[in-house]
């Protein structure tokens, strides 16, 4: 797993790098050969924009990315401006040259527009909720309609889950990329709050935190420490309390914004987080907050 998360360092941090400096840099042959690889590097830099779990870095970054795109292309065009169009009919490199970068821009174009396909939900079917965290900024870390932008799309009855996690003042979600400590993890342990107002449902306070990033354990109860809440005609998951923390009990009446426990590590999750769906009839019911439908990389400031 923190292989994993190195890797995606280097794709979402380096790699852009990269890109933008061959952009500007090199020397090309034909404006056409220019315009296909700046193409697929904005192609590119779009799928990160739209796909990547920006929470995992310095979120902050996916705005950098574009405003250094849009300097890169503005240097770069000028630079070109006075080579030709075409280059070289029997040049069998810039042919294959042309080829690569044509594919790599309908690749991740057309992974862009999938995950942005994602942004939307059936209008009439969502269900209002106050947003079930205080006092910080939060940002989606998996959300939306397609799989592309939320991993619980996959599954009827989540398909429209929220994983939620807290920001610091500098745009990240814990301190350095993947610590060993639950504490490190800024949303750790902070208030959960009914959103809305219903009945306990189910209320389970039975399991302890496990480890950041150990993916390798199967747990016996997915949600971990969980309440479901019946409000708005729906089952109301939250999932993933801290020990000792659950303050319901089944049968229980809540208000919006009664205190319900605290974020945790518990059942099936590599870091602290909350979880949260809305299901009817076995059916994933999509949440608005505020009136806003969020997905992957939206923030909440509350």
């Amino acid at each position: 797993m923190q292989l994993m998360m190195w890797f995606q360092a280097f794709v979402y941090l380096l790699l852009p790098l990269f890109l933008l400096y061959r952009v500007v840099k090199n020397d090309y042959t034909s404006q056409r050969l220019w315009f296909i690889e700046w193409l697929s590097t904005a192609a590119f830099i779009g799928f990160l924009f739209v796909v990547g779990p920006w929470h995992i870095f310095f979120y902050y970054f996916r705005y950098i990315w574009i405003l250094i795109f849009i300097v890169v292309s503005i240097v770069s065009f000028k630079k070109i401006k006075k080579i030709p169009k075409r280059g070289p009919k029997h040049d069998k490199s810039y042919k294959f040259s042309i080829g690569i970068s044509a594919v790599l821009a309908v690749y991740f174009g057309f992974i862009m527009i999938v995950g942005l396909s994602g942004y939307f939900q059936k209008s009439g079917e969502e269900i209002a909720l106050d947003f079930p965290l205080k006092d910080g900024v939060f940002a989606v870390g998996h959300g939306g309609s397609t799989t592309t932008v939320n991993y619980h799309a996959s599954h009827p009855n989540q398909r429209y889950s929220y994983d939620i996690l807290q920001l610091n003042g500098w745009g990240l979600r814990a301190e350095g990329i993947t610590p060993s400590e639950l504490e490190k993890y800024e949303i750790y342990g902070a208030k959960l709050y009914s959103p809305c107002a219903g009945n306990v449902l189910s209320a389970v306070d039975g399991y302890e935190d496990i480890p950041p990033l150990q993916s390798d354990i199967e747990p016996e109860e997915p949600a971990g420490n969980h309440v479901i809440l019946s409000c708005e005609n729906a089952e109301i998951h939250i999932a993933h309390f801290k020990p000792g923390t659950v303050e319901v009990q089944e049968g229980q009446d809540v208000d919006t914004g009664d205190v319900l426990g605290e974020v945790g590590n518990t059942g099936n999750t590599t870091e602290p987080h909350l979880h949260i769906h809305a299901e009817r009839d076995g059916e994933g019911v999509p949440i608005t907050f505020n009136d806003r439908f969020l997905k992957r990389n939206s923030l909440v400031f509350n």
